[in-house]
């Protein structure tokens, strides 16, 4: 069975059932039907159009081995903004402007090392600064 909205309406001892007529083996011995479902597409995938290319899986497993290590990793990477740019974010109706230094950030006439420090002075929260002022994230292009 190759039809995704049928197996969508399969329930998990059916979609066991399917895995085993479409793969001739039996499933992961996964207990929740959207997983199980999330698989199955994935071989299918595979099968129609080839599966990642090794240096790609050994880049995968490198990044799932650091997440293991350490829960905080974060590997986006980063590119710092140029010194002489303005960083500008709206936050609660009011403009903030942050000019990049060769010593920092400047913002209010007062010079902090980082983009984080600067966000936290203007929502009084911890964020990442690199986010906050929309350096980084979906959509965006890294070098």
């Amino acid at each position: 069975m190759t039809d995704l909205a049928a197996l969508r309406t399969l329930k998990l001892t059916e979609l066991r059932k399917a895995w085993r007529n479409q793969f001739a083996s039996d499933p992961p011995p996964f207990h929740s039907r959207d997983l199980l479902l999330r698989a199955f597409v994935h071989r299918l995938e595979v099968a129609t159009f080839g599966d990642l290319s090794p240096r790609l899986k050994k880049r995968l497993t490198e990044l799932a081995q650091q997440f293991e290590a350490d829960p905080d990793f974060d590997p986006a990477p980063r590119q710092a903004p140029s010194v002489g740019s303005a960083l500008v974010r709206d936050w609660n109706g009011v403009r903030h402007l942050v000019l990049v230094t060769p010593g920092g950030f400047q913002y209010l006439d007062k010079t902090y090392a980082s983009l984080s420090q600067v966000a936290k002075v203007i929502t009084g929260a911890h964020w990442s600064g690199p986010r906050f002022f929309g350096l980084v994230g979906e959509g965006l292009e890294r070098a």
